[in-house]
């Protein structure tokens, strides 16, 4: 489990010649730095002593769910791996392979799809902290934004790829207008991060 690895055992992973963890799982693992400073900085805009509460509960929240979904990746991607591997010696065969790895693949493009939601989710708490938040750490929610940007952008990337082998219409159309609705995202974590340079 990522989650109760040592970041240098997860880094040396990353970087070795195994499969997971890959681009999927450092998505996630950005997601949740990226909850867990917005998290720290309410901790230190107490002033708003409810606002920032409710804040603090959603980012561990959310922090928690990208490590899963970190988790999930490395599944998903396991599973289309064992897909592939099966046997197609005949037309039964060939189908069951088929069923099978298109059910993968689906399960593969799960876990980016609620990345990108996650994040988005994010969006207003990160946008709340830049207006109303302790100023001292304006910085820290700049790279919360960025780290942001990135799982976002990452996110897009590994349910595009996924998309190439998918042939359910509607699961789709569904990602598609993911991605679409996503777009907004990208641009407005560019911009706080470009806003709070600008203040710097």
């Amino acid at each position: 489990m990522l989650a109760q690895q040592t970041i240098s055992h997860y880094l040396q992973h990353l970087a070795g010649k195994f499969s997971t963890p890959g681009g999927g799982a450092a998505a996630g693992i950005s997601g949740a730095q990226a909850a867990a400073l917005l998290a720290m900085v309410a901790e230190f805009s107490k002033d708003q002593a409810t606002l920032m509460a409710a804040i603090i509960a959603t980012c561990e929240t959310s922090r928690n769910h990208y490590l899963d979904l970190a988790e999930q990746d490395i599944q998903g991607f396991n599973a289309v791996m064992a897909a592939y591997g099966l046997s197609a010696t005949d037309a039964a065969a060939k189908q069951h392979k088929q069923q099978a790895l298109q059910a993968a693949l689906q399960t593969a493009a799960a876990a980016p799809m609620a990345m990108i939601r996650a994040a988005l989710a994010l969006l207003p708490i990160a946008q709340q902290l830049c207006d109303t938040g302790n100023k001292n750490l304006i910085t820290d929610v700049g790279i919360a934004a960025s780290l942001l940007l990135s799982c976002l952008q990452s996110s897009r990337l590994n349910l595009l790829v996924n998309l190439r082998s998918i042939k359910d219409p509607a699961f789709i159309r569904a990602s598609q207008r993911l991605l679409a609705s996503s777009e907004e995202g990208l641009a407005a974590f560019g911009e706080m991060v470009s806003a709070v340079e600008t203040r710097l």
